[in-house]
C-alpha cells in the first residue's frame, strides 16, 4: 500500500504525506494536531530504510530553512527540535523568583538540577530517534544520581511527562536517553570511532536558571554537531534572553522582568505557549551558512501547535546575524561593551579582565557598586553561553573566560558559542590568540578541549580581538 493510499483512509498518514509528497498530491487531507513531529521524524526514518545520512531529499520538517542551510537541511531541522523540547521543558521548570529548587554538587561544586536531567533527556532522545546508530553523543549528565534517588527521578520524569511531546514511555526510557551522551546503551559500540559527535549542554549557566526568570536569570541549552573535528552545526536556545531592543535588554541586571511583563505572565499562564513575543531567543548557525536567531515563540507555535500542511510554507522571521563591524565605523574599541560571565570567581578568579578593561577603555573604565564590588561600567554580565548569541548580533563586541589555573574547558562550554559567533563574522580563540583546536574531540569519548586552552576570548574580531589579546599580554607583562 502506497503512501498516498494510507494517507487517503488515515488523517495522520494524510499529515505525513504533506510532508513527503508535493502539496498538489497531498492536499486531500485533514487536520492532525495529534502527530509530534518526534515521531514523524523516526517514522521518516524508517521510511527511507533507517538511513540516517546527514543530507536528505525530503524536507520533512514544516519549517522553511535560510537557503543558505540548504546543506544541511536534516541536521539543522532535528537540531532545532532537539533545543526547542529542552528549551520548552527548562522554560516550564525554570524558577520565577529565588529558587528552592532541588540541586546536587558536582565533583567541581557546580549545581545539577532537575532541569539539567530532564532537558538532557528529551535532546538526546529527539536527536538520537533520527541518527541511532551513526553518530555519538557527549553530554554533561550520566543517570548515576537518579538511579539511586527515587524521589529525584520522580521529579525529572513528571517534569519531562507535563511538557514534552515525545514517546519517551518509561522512566527507564528516560535514563537511557540521559546515557547516550555518556556513551552508554548505543548499539554500535564502535561510535567511540564516529566521525560525527554532537555536543549538548543541556543547561549551561545553571546558576543563572536558578536565579529565576522574573530576575533575568539566564542560563541556554547549547547544541553542537561536529565532523572530523569541525564545528559545523550549532544551535543556542535561550529560555529567557530578552528579544532584541526589548525593554529589559536594557535592564540591571541584565534581562530582568518589567513590571508589565510580570502581569502579563501572570494574566496569560501558558495558554498560549511557554514563550513569550518578548523573550525566549534561538540562535542557530551552520559553518559555511552563517548565524541566525529566530524568536523561540514562533519555533514553538510552527512545530508544535500547527499540523505539518498548515505551516510547510511558513515564512518564518530568520534574523541572519552579524557582529558589529570591527573597523571603527560604528564603535570604537574604547566604546565597545564587554559581556562576561556572572560568576567572577569562576571566569575572573585573579580580576584580570577588570585589568584588560581598564587596558582597552581606558582608566574610568570601571565603576564601583553599592556593595563596593568594581566592574566594568560598560558591560553585561548574564550566565551561559547566550553571551555568545549577543555578541552575535551586535549587542557586545569582548568577551573573556579565564578559568583558575589547571581548568580545562568542556567541549560543551565551547562548541555551539563558538560556531554561533564565527558565521556572524566574530573570532574566537585562546589567550594567546591560537585557533580553538576541537580536532580531538570524540576520539575515545574526549570531551575537553586540548590543555594549552588557558582561557577563551570572544570578539567582532578585526582590530577589537587585538587589542583584547595586546592588552591581556600588557596586563601579564608579556608584551614584546
Amino acid at each position: 500500500m502506497t503512501l498516498l493510499m494510507l494517507a487517503r483512509g488515515c488523517p495522520k498518514f494524510a499529515a505525513m504525506a504533506a510532508i513527503l509528497l508535493p502539496s498538489s498530491v497531498a492536499a486531500f487531507g485533514g487536520r492532525c494536531h495529534s502527530l509530534h513531529f518526534s515521531t514523524t521524524i523516526r517514522t521518516l526514518s524508517v521510511l527511507r530504510g533507517g538511513s540516517s545520512s546527514a543530507t536528505s531529499d525530503h524536507p520533512y520538517l514544516p519549517i522553511s530553512l535560510p537557503d543558505t542551510f540548504k546543506e544541511r537541511t536534516e541536521d539543522v531541522h532535528v537540531a532545532l527540535l532537539s533545543v526547542l523540547h529542552a528549551s520548552r521543558v527548562t522554560r516550564h521548570l525554570q524558577p520565577i523568583g529565588s529558587s528552592d529548587i532541588q540541586t546536587l554538587s558536582k565533583k567541581d561544586a557546580s549545581p545539577v538540577t532537575v532541569g539539567d536531567f530532564a532537558s538532557q533527556a528529551v535532546a538526546l532522545h529527539t536527536i538520537h530517534n533520527t541518527f541511532a546508530n551513526s553518530d555519538m553523543y557527549i553530554a554533561e549528565e550520566g543517570s548515576d544520581a537518579l538511579r539511586n534517588d527515587e524521589d529525584l527521578l520522580e521529579k525529572v520524569w513528571g517534569a519531562v511527562n507535563h511538557v514534552y511531546t515525545g514517546d519517551l514511555n518509561s522512566e527507564e526510557d528516560l535514563l537511557k536517553a540521559i546515557d547516550y551522551g555518556q556513551g552508554i546503551g548505543e548499539e554500535d559500540q564502535s561510535l567511540v570511532t564516529k566521525q560525527r559527535v554532537w555536543a549538548l549542554d543541556p543547561i549551561d549557566g545553571t546558576k543563572g536558571f536558578l536565579r529565576g526568570r522574573e530576575f533575568g536569570g539566564q542560563y541556554c541549552i547549547a547544541l553542537a554537531l561536529i565532523e572530523d573535528g569541525v564545528p559545523v552545526v550549532s544551535v543556542l536556545g535561550c529560555p529567557n534572553l530578552p528579544l532584541p531592543s526589548t525593554e529589559s535588554t536594557k535592564a540591571i541586571p541584565y534581562g530582568a522582568w518589567s513590571e508589565n511583563e510580570v502581569k502579563n505572565d501572570a494574566a496569560t499562564g501558558s495558554s498560549n505557549g511557554l514563550f513569550s513575543s518578548s523573550r525566549g531567543c534561538l540562535f542557530v548557525a551552520v559553518r559555511g551558512g552563517g548565524s541566525y536567531e529566530i524568536p523561540l515563540h514562533v519555533l514553538e507555535k510552527y512545530l508544535l501547535e500547527q499540523s505539518p500542511s498548515e505551516s510547510t510554507s511558513a515564512n518564518l522571521p530568520w534574523k541572519r546575524l552579524h557582529v558589529t563591524a570591527n573597523d571603527g565605523t560604528v564603535k570604537a574599541k574604547h566604546e565597545a561593551t564587554f559581556c562576561l560571565g556572572v560568576e567572577r570567581g569562576f571566569s575572573d578568579p585573579k580580576g584580570t579582565v577588570l585589568k584588560i578593561a581598564q587596558v582597552i577603555h581606558g582608566p574610568d573604565a570601571l565603576i564601583v557598586d553599592e556593595d563596593g564590588i568594581k566592574d566594568i561600567k560598560n558591560s553585561i554580565r548574564m550566565d551561559g553561553q547566550g553571551k555568545y548569541g549577543l555578541l552575535a548580533r551586535g549587542d557586545a563586541e569582548y568577551f573573556l573566560r579565564l578559568p583558575k589555573d589547571g581548568y580545562i574547558d568542556w567541549i560543551w562550554d565551547v562548541a555551539a558559542g563558538y560556531l554561533c559567533l564565527r558565521e556572524a563574522g566574530g573570532k574566537m580563540s585562546d589567550s594567546n590568540n591560537r585557533a580553538i583546536n576541537f580536532s580531538d574531540i570524540g576520539k575515545e569519548r574526549n570531551a575537553k578541549l586540548p590543555d594549552c586552552v588557558k582561557g577563551i576570548f570572544g570578539s567582532n574580531g578585526g582590530t577589537f580581538h587585538d587589542a583584547l589579546v595586546n592588552a591581556y599580554a600588557e596586563v601579564n607583562g608579556c608584551e614584546d
